[in-house]
């Protein structure tokens, strides 16, 4: 119960700042939520995909779309509980949004396996599509500049996860 009562309280204070901030879609990395499905939170619809149930919940990973924007969601899949993908219907042909959630530095065999299934899921969409990336990669990529990405203004550590 007190773990629910938690998410809970996530959830209504991410809604909070989405509303202050006038932000119609959302990415919310480490839900920590179980299982996959979608909830209606007062103007939002969440989207989460989450850990079986019987597994501690440490991961998962959530998009949050304003409720108004709901005829706009053309689908969404759960790919996993580190990736979740909504297609979403412009004007012009669609957005593909990827959220994604990368494992931990260390877990070297679960990120392998999540960039093998973050390229398959790439693979799949039409070259046509735009595809927007939310992600949280875990990464600390060093204060070495890279020209439009990257200034040198960031702490001096990379871990492996930024290497990649």
């Amino acid at each position: 119960m007190e773990c629910q009562r938690f998410i809970w309280q996530r959830e209504t204070a991410a809604e909070r700042i989405k509303k202050r901030a006038n932000v119609d879609i959302a990415v919310i990395p480490e839900t920590k939520k179980k299982l996959e499905g979608s909830q209606e939170l007062d103007d939002y619809i969440l989207l989460y995909s989450g850990v079986p149930t019987n597994r501690r919940a440490a991961t998962g990973i959530g998009i949050m779309i304003k409720a108004k924007l709901k005829k706009r969601i053309h689908s969404y899949e759960f790919v996993s509980e580190r990736i979740l993908q909504l297609r979403y219907k412009l004007q012009r042909g669609y957005l593909t949004l990827l959220s994604v959630y990368a494992p931990e530095e260390g877990k070297t065999e679960h990120t392998e396996e999540f960039y093998e299934t973050l390229q398959d899921q790439i693979d799949k969409i039409g070259k046509n599509y735009y595809i927007v990336f939310v992600d949280d990669y875990n990464t600390r990529v060093g204060n070495i500049p890279i020209d439009g990405i990257l200034g040198t203004n960031d702490e001096v550590t990379t871990n492996s996860n930024g290497q990649n």
